[in-house]
Parts: C-alpha cells; structure tokens; sequence
C-alpha cells in the first residue's frame, strides 16, 4: 500500500492540474487579471508545492529492508547480509527470528560508530526463507 500512494497522489495531481488548465481562452482588456483568475492560480501553485512535498517525503522517508542469515554473535543475534556483505547487529523485535535461519527483517538502520559493528533496529520479520544455505 505504502507503494501506491506516491503514484495514486501523483495522478491526483496531475488531473487537478488538468481541470484547472483546460478553461477557454479569453481576451483580456487592460491586462489585468480577474480575483477569479488569481484564486485559482493561488490554489494551483500551494496543490503543486503539496504534491511535491508529500511525494518527496515519501520518496526519501522509507523502511529499509534487508535479507540474509541470522547468526549468533558477540553482541547478540547478528544478520550476515548476503548482497552487501555487511553484519548487523539486531535489536529490537526479534521474535521469531532464530539462528541459522535465513530471513527478511524491515525497520531502520542506526547511525555509524567507529569500531561497532552497525546495528539494525528490527521492525517486523518481513519473511522467514528457512535454513541457511552454505555459502
């Protein structure tokens, strides 16, 4: 769902902006626009920037997800990352989550710290693919 609705906002916007530049032309005398006219390029303008906003928060502002084998470490439960070849250490809603298990876990990533292993803050369990294949 959280997928769609970047697109469904974006339609949205598109037709207002349709409905809004499809009147007729008209012959102006003096060049002086009416209060009508300004109304609707007001709203037109703050539809525009509110399309812009909300598709840009939902384009930067996303769960991450990651993949890999759940392993027993030093700090706790870790996931070796298969495609980046990163270990994580994880915290949070770990429930479910047992060692030697392959699995997909989403929620956010903690910031860096020199001489720590990075750390994944578990959201959810997203998908469990069963036993861990060997490399």
């Amino acid at each position: 769902m959280k997928a769609r609705l970047p697109s469904i906002l974006a339609k949205a916007a598109i037709c207002a902006l349709l409905g809004v530049t499809t009147s007729t032309a008209k012959a102006q005398i003096g060049g002086i626009p009416s209060k009508g006219e300004v109304v609707v390029v007001a709203v037109t303008i703050v539809a525009v920037g509110t399309a812009i906003g909300v598709g840009a928060y939902y384009a930067i502002r996303h769960d991450r997800a990651i993949d890999g084998c759940a392993v027993s470490g030093p700090g706790g439960l870790e996931l070796q990352n298969r495609g980046g070849g990163q270990t994580y250490t994880l915290i949070g809603e770990l429930e479910g989550i047992k060692p030697g298990e392959r699995v997909r876990v989403s929620g956010k990533m903690e910031k860096k710290r020199a001489g720590v292993t990075r750390q994944f803050v578990v959201e959810k369990l997203a998908r469990d693919y069963g036993a861990c294949t060997a490399p």
